[in-house]
């Protein structure tokens, strides 16, 4: 166990990312889509549930549940409800004994209105509060706006975890302790 991060996510709040961070960033063998989704899934794949597959990174699912943390938010980006409802089922068969505090879903513009249809929203808004967590339109990097918008907490008290370095530098660059996939991995 690398007691070095245990001590880093000490009486912090932890937001990670789910693709690539808890979980595996491979579909069907395969990264990208072909259908040109935003993500590594096709929209045939996201039909046919292929992320309830995906490998769990137990070294880090580990190392969140070992971590004496504020509270855990999930973060992840997403582009179907059936995509939503299928990361629901995953984290709470792979992350047992893993307490979130909440989860934040990022959605592009490009699949907004999938979501606004979906959950019976009005054109005009720019997140959606659900039983499933808060969907927000845009990309992770609008999480921490959010989050000093509505005096959530302080970003200073805050550790993000991520495996894409653009989002990684953003939370860095607003105050928040960031830290790449590769920091827990012994």
């Amino acid at each position: 166990m690398n007691k070095r991060m245990i001590k880093a996510l000490k009486d912090k709040c932890i937001y990670v990312d789910i693709d690539g961070t808890l979980a595996e960033y491979r579909f069907n063998n395969h990264v990208s889509a072909k259908d040109r989704t935003t993500n590594g899934q096709t929209m045939e794949e996201i039909e046919n549930h292929v992320f309830l597959h995906s490998r769990p990174l137990k070294t880090v699912i580990k190392m969140l549940k070992k971590a004496k943390k504020r509270g855990i938010w999930i973060c992840g980006a997403i582009i179907s409800p059936i995509e939503l409802l299928d990361k629901i089922v995953w984290l709470e068969k792979n992350c047992k004994g893993i307490e979130f505090n909440g989860k934040f879903w990022f959605v592009s513009e490009e699949y907004w209105d999938t979501f606004l249809n979906y959950f019976n929203c009005g054109k005009s808004d720019y997140d959606i509060v659900t039983q499933y967590g808060i969907i927000i339109k845009g990309s992770k990097n609008c999480m921490w706006d959010w989050n000093i918008n509505h005096n959530f907490h302080k970003l200073e008290e805050t550790v993000f975890i991520d495996d894409v370095l653009p989002y990684l530098k953003y939370a860095e660059e607003r105050g928040v302790t960031a830290y790449h996939i590769s920091s827990f991995i012994e």
